[in-house]
């Protein structure tokens, strides 16, 4: 048996958008994920942002501070996954990076107030994110599928 994976997340938001990676899933829908994957061994958590930030959307980013951790157990998978609130460096825009996910076609800007009207993943994350910052809780706990 495996330890869980630990995965870093970029929450960046910009002009009330929340950038997401855009996939198309396996039976053509559209699917939106925080940019981000997992921690490499030896390697801090704000260094594996960045570096999957640049594999994923093509962009530098400045990791500020941590937003949120949530846990996907969709076996055999299980990552315990850290977000952080992060912003795009100066002169960076988003783009698709030099290695994009499986599935991943680009980059998305969607707006906070309307993340109910887009498959995203987790769902409990877009649902923290439309939430009162004054009450979102850390820890959003093991999420659905």
């Amino acid at each position: 048996m495996s330890s869980p994976r630990l995965g870093v997340k970029a929450l960046i938001v910009r002009d009330a958008h929340v950038l997401m990676n855009h996939y198309i899933d396996p039976d053509g829908s559209d699917v939106y994920a925080p940019p981000g994957g997992g921690q490499e061994h030896g390697e801090d958590q704000v260094s594996a942002l960045i570096r999957e930030c640049r594999e994923e959307i093509g962009a530098l980013v400045e990791v500020h501070q941590l937003a949120c951790l949530y846990e996907l157990l969709i076996p055999p998978f299980h990552q315990v996954s850290v977000a952080y609130w992060a912003g795009l460096a100066e002169g960076e825009e988003p783009g698709i990076g030099t290695e994009p996910d499986p599935g991943q076609v680009g980059t998305a800007w969607l707006p906070l107030d309307r993340l109910a009207e887009y498959r995203f993943h987790p769902v409990e994350l877009a649902r923290w994110l439309e939430s009162d910052p004054s009450s979102r809780p850390v820890s959003l706990g093991v999420c659905a599928a």
